[in-house]
C-alpha cells in the first residue's frame, strides 16, 4: 500500500451533495430480494445493509449517489447495525432474502456468514478485474476488505486520573480505576482481547487457539466495572459522550469523532486489534449481477474510496486512494504504519471452527 504522506486535493463528494444524492436515489419499498434485475425493462433495485448514521450518510453520497448516477439502478440503504449474521439467518429460514450487499461486515461476521453459506463467492471473472486494482490481501473468496478500524482503547481524559496505554492497562481496574465498556455483538474481539492481556503477543494472535477458560476468567475480572456493553456504532459513541462510561474498546473512527466532538479523548492503539471489514453479496438475492458490479464499482473507484474514508476515518483497499487523503486523517487510520505496527490479527479460523460454544459462551457471560 502506497504511503499516506501525499497530499492532494481533498475530494468534493464526486460532483454530489448529501441532498443531491438523496434526490438521486429512488428509494425501494420492496426487499433486494425481490428486487427486479431479472425483468426486462425495469430498473434493477438493489438494497444494501449498512451501520446507520454517519456511515449510512457517507455511503449514501459517496459511493451509492454517483454509482446510480452512472447505472440508473434504484438503491435503498437499510440500517442493521450488528444484526448481519442474525438477520441473514432468519432471512434464509423464511426463505425471504430482503438484502442484496453487506456494506463492511465485520470481519469474524464475515468468515462466519461464508462458512454457513449466507453470503456468496465471488465470481472468477468479477475477481480477476477486482485484481487488477486491488492488492491480493484485500480481496478473497466471498468479497473485497472495507472499512478497516482498530479494535482501541478510548478513555476520557477528563473523567479518570489515569487512562491506560494499552489492552493489558486497560484489564488492570486496581491501577486504572474507571467505568468501562466493550462490544455486545463481538465474543471474538473480547477474548481476543482478553488472550492479550493474559500474555499473548500481538505477533502470535492470528494463529493463536483461545484458552476460552483462561480468557472469560479474565474477562470476569473487570466484569463489575463495565457499565455497559454497546451494540452498534451510534451507542458506541453515546456511552462516551453522555460520560455513562469512562474508558473502553472502541472502534477506533468513533472514538476519534469523539474527541473531534469536544470531548478529549485518550485514544491507543498498543495492543489493539486490526478488524478489516468487508463488501459481501447475499447468496439468494436475485440481484446477484448487479450486486457484484456495485462491489466492483467500489473496488475500482479510488476517489470515491478516498471521500468516502475521509468522511468517516477508516481505512479502504485501493492503494492510490490514500494519495487523496489529507495527512491529518491518515495518522488517524487502522492502516497508518504507526498504528498498524501495533495491532494484532484475529484468529478467524479458529472462531469458524469453534463458533457455537464461543457464541454460547459469550451470551452466558452477558447475561450472568
Amino acid at each position: 500500500m502506497k504511503p499516506f504522506f501525499k497530499r492532494r486535493p481533498r475530494i468534493n463528494a464526486l460532483g454530489a451533495s448529501a441532498a443531491t444524492a438523496a434526490a438521486l436515489l429512488t428509494v425501494t419499498a420492496c426487499g433486494g430480494g425481490s428486487g427486479t434485475s431479472g425483468a426486462e425493462g425495469e430498473t434493477p433495485s438493489l438494497v444494501i445493509a449498512s451501520w446507520g448514521d454517519p456511515f449510512t450518510s457517507a455511503t449514501q453520497e459517496h459511493l451509492v449517489a454517483p454509482f446510480v448516477e452512472e447505472t440508473g439502478y434504484d438503491v435503498q440503504i437499510v440500517d442493521a447495525p450488528g444484526k448481519f449474521l442474525a438477520s441473514l439467518e432468519s432471512q434464509k429460514q423464511a426463505d425471504n432474502i430482503e438484502w442484496d450487499i453487506l456494506d463492511s461486515t465485520s470481519g469474524p461476521d464475515a468468515y462466519i456468514a461464508y462458512d454457513q453459506g449466507l453470503i456468496e463467492r465471488m465470481p472468477d471473472d468479477v475477481r480477476d478485474r477486482i485484481l487488477k486494482e486491488l492488492p491480493e490481501s484485500a480481496v478473497t473468496e466471498f468479497g473485497i476488505t472495507w472499512s478497516a478500524l482498530g479494535y482501541i482503547i478510548a478513555c476520557r481524559t477528563e473523567a479518570v486520573e489515569k487512562c491506560p496505554s494499552k489492552t493489558t492497562e486497560f484489564f488492570n481496574s486496581e491501577d486504572f480505576p474507571g467505568s468501562r465498556t466493550s462490544i455486545a455483538t463481538s465474543p471474538m474481539v473480547n477474548l481476543s482481547l482478553a488472550e492479550i492481556a493474559n500474555g499473548v503477543a500481538v505477533e502470535d494472535l492470528a494463529t493463536h487457539e483461545i484458552d476460552l477458560d483462561r480468557a472469560f476468567k479474565t474477562l470476569e475480572s473487570i466484569k463489575s466495572e463495565m457499565a455497559t456493553f454497546w451494540s452498534s456504532g451510534d451507542q458506541n459513541m453515546q456511552v462516551f459522550e453522555t460520560g455513562e462510561a469512562d474508558m473502553g474498546i472502541s472502534y477506533s473512527g468513533r472514538a476519534y469523532q469523539v474527541d473531534k466532538q469536544g470531548i478529549p479523548m485518550n485514544i491507543t492503539w498498543d495492543e489493539g486489534l486490526y478488524n478489516p471489514g468487508f463488501y459481501n453479496v447475499v447468496k439468494g438475492s436475485s440481484n446477484s449481477k448487479e450486486a457484484w458490479e456495485f462491489v466492483e464499482w467500489v473496488a475500482t473507484h479510488p476517489e470515491a474510496q478516498a471521500a468516502w474514508g475521509e468522511a468517516l476515518g477508516y481505512s479502504v483497499p485501493h492503494p492510490e486512494a490514500f494519495d487523496f487523503v489529507s495527512a491529518e486523517v491518515a495518522e488517524t487510520l487502522a492502516d497508518f504504519p504507526a498504528n498498524r505496527e501495533l495491532l494484532g490479527l484475529m484468529n478467524y479460523d479458529w472462531y469458524v471452527e469453534n463458533y457455537e460454544e464461543v457464541n454460547t459462551r459469550w451470551q452466558e457471560f452477558l447475561r450472568g
